[in-house]
Order: C-alpha cells, then sequence, then structure tokens
C-alpha cells in the first residue's frame, strides 16, 4: 500500500496571518448533511463573552486586516453582533459566512441593517441554485428561505451596490465541483432570469471527508471510493496556494488551528497546542501546517478555499492542444480538463471525443 502524502519528507509552514476565521461556535438553525463541523440546532459549542473580549483584544492590537466569522449560524451567538461594530471601529475588513435561512427568522432581521452600515462582506451558502437539490442537502424549505433574503440583500445593495455578495457552491454527492467559471455563468444565468438575483462571484468549495459528510458516505459505501478520487486528482500546484498558509482559525475557547477542517477534528496548531490566540507574540510566531488525508480536498483539480478555487484553468491541471483541420489547415487551441495527475493523467472524455470526430489531429 502506498502511504507517501503530498506532504511526505516536506516542511510547509504558515507564511504570515493574513485571515483571522473566528468559529462562534455548533449553533445552528439547520442540519446540513455536508457540514464538516455537525452543526445543528442543538449544538452546545458557543463562544461566551469573556472569550470574545480576549480575542479582540489581540485583533485591535494586531495587523491583521482580514477577520472572518463562521460557525455554526454565526448569526446565533449575540457577540457577533458586537465583535463586527468593534471591528469597524479598528478599521479591519469583515466577513460573515452566513447559511441566509438564518436571516430569514424574525429574531435575526436587525443583521441586514448591521451588515449593510458596517459594509460587512457576506459569503453566502446556496450549495445549488435548484430547489431541488438545496432542499435535499439542508432541508425543505430551505431554498425558498434563502431566495427571499437573498432578494432583500440585493434591495440593500449587496450584489448590486457596492456590497460584496458571493455564493458558496457544495457538491451534493461523491464528486468534485464543476470549474468556477462554469459555475459562475449557470448561477448568474438562472438566478438572474428566474428571481433576479445579482451577487459577485461564486465560490465552489470541495467536501472534506469529515463529519456529517464523511458519515453519510459511509452509510452509502463512497468513502473509500470518495478518497481515492481527492487523491488521484491531486494537483502540486495547488500547494503553493493554500489556504492554509496565511489563515488561523480560532474556535469559540480562543485555541488556534490550520483551518476550519483541522478545528473539525480537533488538530490544534501545531507547537501552540495549548496557547489561546490572545496567548501569542505574532512578532515570533511561527509553526509548521498539520495537514491530514482531508487536505487533498484542498489540492483536488483547481484546487479548494473558503474564497473559492485555488488557481487558473491553465494551471489547475487543464492542458491547451492546438488541433490543424485535416482539410483546410486551420489551427484551433483549446482548454480540455486533465483526469489525475502526473505524466500518467489523461484528456477528458470531452477532448478524446472531440477528436474523434475526424476534423482536427494535434499539432
Amino acid at each position: 500500500m502506498d502511504t507517501k502524502t503530498f506532504w511526505t519528507n516536506k516542511y510547509i509552514r504558515k507564511q504570515s496571518v493574513a485571515i483571522v476565521q473566528i468559529n462562534l461556535g455548533n449553533m445552528c438553525n439547520q442540519s446540513c448533511n455536508h457540514c464538516h463541523v455537525a452543526a445543528s440546532p442543538s449544538g452546545n459549542k458557543y463562544m461566551d463573552r469573556e472569550t470574545a473580549q480576549n480575542v479582540m483584544q489581540q485583533l485591535a492590537g494586531s495587523a491583521i486586516r482580514h477577520i472572518e466569522f463562521t460557525g455554526g449560524a454565526p448569526e446565533l451567538n449575540p457577540n457577533l453582533k458586537w465583535f463586527v461594530r468593534e471591528l469597524v471601529q479598528h478599521n479591519k475588513t469583515i466577513t460573515v459566512r452566513t447559511n441566509l435561512a438564518v436571516l430569514d427568522m424574525p429574531e435575526h432581521a436587525s443583521y441586514f441593517e448591521l451588515y449593510r452600515n458596517c459594509r460587512v462582506k457576506l459569503i453566502a451558502s446556496l450549495p445549488c441554485y435548484l430547489r431541488e437539490n438545496v432542499d435535499r442537502q439542508r432541508g425543505t424549505g430551505v431554498y425558498d428561505k434563502s431566495i427571499s433574503v437573498l432578494k432583500k440583500l440585493n434591495a440593500l445593495g449587496y450584489g448590486t451596490n457596492g456590497l460584496s455578495l458571493d455564493l458558496v457552491y457544495n457538491p451534493s454527492g461523491d464528486f468534485l465541483p464543476p470549474q468556477q467559471k462554469m459555475l459562475q455563468l449557470d448561477y448568474t444565468q438562472f438566478l438572474k432570469e428566474h428571481y433576479g438575483i445579482i451577487f459577485n462571484s461564486v465560490i465552489p468549495i470541495t467536501n472534506a471527508p469529515i463529519g456529517r459528510f464523511k458519515e453519510i458516505l459511509r452509510q452509502e459505501k463512497k468513502l473509500n471510493h470518495y478518497r481515492n478520487l481527492l487523491k488521484k486528482s491531486y494537483n502540486p500546484a495547488t500547494v503553493d496556494k493554500l489556504m492554509c498558509k496565511t489563515l488561523l482559525s480560532l474556535d469559540y475557547q480562543g485555541y488556534m488551528y490550520d483551518c476550519d477542517f483541522n478545528l473539525a477534528l480537533g488538530k490544534r496548531l501545531r507547537g501552540y497546542e495549548h496557547v489561546r490566540f490572545w496567548e501569542v507574540d505574532f512578532a515570533s510566531f511561527a509553526t509548521e501546517i498539520t495537514f491530514g488525508e482531508h487536505c487533498y480536498a484542498c489540492t483536488a483539480g483547481h484546487g479548494s478555499s473558503c474564497h473559492g478555487a485555488l488557481i487558473n484553468v491553465d494551471e489547475a491541471g487543464e492542458v491547451k492542444k492546438t488541433f490543424a483541420s485535416v482539410r483546410t489547415g486551420e489551427t484551433k487551441t483549446i482548454h480540455f480538463p486533465v483526469t489525475g495527475s502526473g505524466p500518467g493523467a489523461l484528456l477528458s472524455v470531452s477532448a478524446l471525443s472531440w477528436q474523434s470526430e475526424g476534423k482536427y489531429c494535434f499539432v
């Protein structure tokens, strides 16, 4: 059995901290079947005010400008409002990763005005633009609630008037996300045509085989297949751009992780396992990144991160091939995706089918 991994015999360090991602806990109004932190309405991990104040004190005195909030549903923790107001005073860039449907709850309607007034960037989970797929992953009725919230956000200027609104796509099964550009076109056309909704970007995120998603794969006897797919699709061009090199993830107690996946697995920051965020001297901060089999989710195909694909089409294991017409000599350059990696990688079926028409041949 081949036990070699992409991080074998490599010393991959965190370069600098550009983003702090704060997980406020695993309480959520939903129980999505792809959730890696297994968040739900019964979630019992919850950042309290004392911890929030300690985190805020460290952030206020640091040069780190980009702060993100996630969960669970971060809006279910009232400390989020306090955090946003405090961070604005310190000129920090704030992003909230919202599931949208939580904002449809009357008791959380005040977030609309807060987000707009503080110019909070929203990264909103909408794992597909089709109702059937969203409700299957997230629960019956979630799609309609999400669409309603998106319309309200558009009316406030999100996606339309300088306020940033991105949508997150998650695969619904044991496969990789399509190209980001293709998703962008599909989401844009469908949501505009059917609902008049406008947004900025689509962020495809590859599901890691951990948490609730892992259990579903195991029940469907697809876990080994999916793990093999991720490893087979490994693209070495992604490693230099991994988000964990510049991101620091905090849990509800203030402990640190390389990413939210490691947080879900309880793999604390190497060398700082018993140190909380506010106890760190960032002037001498240095740590080696902790990797595991789940990390292939971020290195497969185009790569994956909390902000989308890591590399563009040409870098991502896709190839340009120039063809010449057998009859006229006319040349044509086409991009084709590659299956797998390394010297044994194959052109996709679409490329082979196109060749088989007999009209063109490789130059």
